[in-house]
């Protein structure tokens, strides 16, 4: 039995479980399982781009709720302000959020960060589907959407990147 199914108590029904965990088990453990075996540069990489998501969901994620959640949102808050979204909030919130993540002012300047960025956006978004905590059908419009600015930002690498070995043969 895997965190999220201990802490949702998540059980199969259909396309979605029906239990939903909060996107703080699902982000700790995408995200552990992300740096098991990375060392150095590539782990501390992974590791600010979890940082700048959970910073992505709390300053980004009221703006997608409902009004139910934002109230239950502000309850949370009032025991405890940091972390709030990732505490209160589900998968299908964070697919909201990540479309915030993979836009300015969230995409690091840094080319390497956000390479590792972009990659685990990504995953994230195929683990969020392959352990069917958010109903693909009901999202498809944002998943496309999510896979659109991802691909739009992988050919602005691309393009830099080819830039810049332009100029340094030159």
């Amino acid at each position: 039995m895997t965190e999220i199914e201990r802490v949702g108590g998540a059980r199969e029904h259909g396309r979605m479980k029906t239990l939903r965990p909060t996107i703080d088990p699902i982000l700790r453990q995408f995200f552990d399982r992300s740096i098991a075996n990375k060392t150095g540069l590539a782990r501390s990489r992974i590791e600010l781009a979890e940082q700048r998501l959970r910073e992505c969901l709390e300053t980004e994620g009221e703006r997608i709720l409902v009004s139910a959640d934002r109230e239950i949102l502000a309850a949370e808050r009032q025991f405890t302000r940091e972390g709030a979204v990732a505490r209160t909030m589900h998968a299908d919130d964070l697919i909201f959020v990540l479309l915030q993540f993979v836009r300015a002012p969230w995409i690091p300047d840094d080319l390497e960060q956000r390479t590792t960025q972009l990659r685990m956006t990504e995953y994230l978004a195929g683990y969020l589907l392959e352990e069917r905590l958010v109903d693909a059908e009901q999202l498809r419009c944002q998943l496309m959407d999510l896979r659109a600015w991802i691909n739009d930002e992988k050919a602005v690498l691309r393009r830099i990147r080819r830039e810049m070995r332009q100029m340094n043969s030159t």
